[in-house]
């Protein structure tokens, strides 16, 4: 990112009526930006712009003085702010920021609102920006109406609801596939749009979306298991060439209803992952018998079928890897954090949702092969994992800045991607620091989307 951003600090001061567009800075910060008292300026906060006039004062280098009515005017709290700032000579403009908000469907029916899975995330993203400078704040689309918008900030360790300033950014928590293709939130979405408000992760990823923009690059096919929509002439060419198969809805998620499929002579054995801690288990004597209780199930949702990989197991228990991968201040994908995950006992797949465990992956490494393969693994995992967000980001329309890539590894040592998730859970990172590294990621790339304007893809 070109644009150089320096710490400011906003300092309210009362001022008369006619002075509440006036803001006074250093003689130093003028020196700085090289600024013409001479000329109108627009103050940029969020998506508000006001036009200023800029006074030289001796106040500290970085402090900017302004109106209380001006802040009251952006929706600003009436007290100090840390801030970051930007200055452009050529539109002899100041950008303060970031406003960062973040979008989700809360439960608002209690005295504290519930940002249900995403809670405590929250509270960490908050911690990122008022160290780093910033304004954050969590809102429902519901809450927003012809340019205005009430969302909650924390304030003396509470989330408090207020009027609050249109972002300069906006990161998508959505929790709900069907919310976010609802009518309400498609008009939402539109106004952002035409506010110019950068938007990301702009939408759940269906499985088969993922698996064929992986499978358009040829370097990424021998990493991919074989994967077809789940009709009923390919499940039975696939379960007698593989012998064993995951179906799976193409819009699950957390490991809800997943079926594998077993090929034993002319039965089949279908496993049910269910809501219990234990798999429910039918047996049909034939293909056909299992085809007539399937499309009973394909009334309810659409399907993939997926190669069952033989993965190594710990301890007799299904086993994949997490890598959370983030852009970066640079527009940059990192591998942020990375996790084993554990299938509990009677349960074929890892979710924590579904009882899993999480655990360090060198740990897992470590018990499975030697150090330095250990760590070698890890590391060809997270390239990996890099490699297919670069790739996802690339293909889709919109803005994405954060994906959870889950990667297994076969009995030979081979890495399989098993999925990837634009709404990753936050619930299995290191719970050792306060702050996690994908805290800090998200609020960067925030932050880089806020001060450049990068415009949102549009569909080719």
């Amino acid at each position: 990112m070109s644009v150089s951003l320096l710490p400011i600090t906003i300092v309210p001061v009362k001022m008369f009526q006619e002075n509440m567009h006036h803001i006074q800075m250093s003689h130093s910060l003028i020196h700085y930006w090289n600024i013409d008292l001479q000329m109108t300026h627009t103050l940029h906060i969020g998506r508000h712009s006001i036009q200023v006039s800029i006074e030289g004062a001796n106040v500290t280098k970085n402090e900017l003085l302004v109106s209380d009515r001006l802040l009251q005017e952006c929706f600003l709290p009436i007290e100090e702010m840390n801030f970051l700032a930007s200055y452009s000579k050529k539109g002899y403009s100041i950008t303060i920021g970031p406003i960062i908000g973040l979008l989700t469907d809360l439960n608002d029916k209690g005295e504290e609102p519930d940002f249900r899975s995403i809670h405590a995330f929250c509270y960490e993203l908050h911690e990122v920006v008022l160290n780093m400078g910033g304004f954050f704040h969590v809102f429902h689309f519901k809450d927003y109406e012809k340019g205005s918008l009430q969302g909650y900030c924390l304030q003396s360790g509470q989330w408090i609801k207020r009027r609050i300033p249109l972002p300069g950014v906006i990161y998508n928590r959505i929790h709900s596939r069907a919310l976010e293709a609802s009518p309400l939130f498609q008009s939402f979405r539109n106004s952002i749009s035409s506010l110019s408000i950068p938007f990301f992760n702009d939408s759940f990823l269906s499985k088969n979306e993922v698996h064929n923009l992986l499978y358009s690059e040829e370097h990424m096919q021998p990493y991919l298991p074989e994967t077809s929509m789940a009709e009923e002439s390919a499940i039975k060419k696939m379960l007698n060439k593989h012998g064993k198969l995951y179906i799976k809805p193409i819009h699950g998620s957390q490991g809800r209803n997943i079926i594998r499929i077993t090929l034993n002579g002319e039965e089949i054995l279908a496993e049910l992952s269910s809501g219990s801690r234990k798999e429910e288990t039918l047996q049909f004597e034939n293909y056909t018998r299992f085809t007539h209780w399937f499309k009973q199930q394909q009334k309810k949702r659409i399907f993939l079928a997926q190669q069952a990989i033989p993965l190594q197991t710990y301890k007799n228990r299904q086993l994949d890897f997490r890598v959370l991968c983030n852009k970066n201040f640079q527009d940059t994908w990192k591998a942020t954090s990375a996790v084993a995950r554990i299938s509990a006992e009677q349960q074929f797949v890892s979710n924590i949702a579904r009882g899993g465990e999480a655990m360090k992956p060198l740990r897992i490494f470590s018990a499975l092969s030697d150090q330095k393969t250990a760590i070698q693994q890890l590391a060809l995992m997270k390239e990996l994992a890099v490699e297919a967000a670069s790739i996802i980001s690339q293909k889709c329309v919109g803005l994405i800045g954060e994906l959870g890539v889950d990667i297994g590894i076969d009995q030979l040592g081979k890495l399989w991607i098993i999925e990837v998730n634009s709404k990753p859970s936050k619930n299995f990172e290191d719970s050792d620091k306060k702050i996690r590294p994908s805290a800090k990621a998200l609020i960067e790339y925030a932050t880089a989307l806020s001060f450049s304007g990068i415009p949102v893809k549009e569909d080719n």
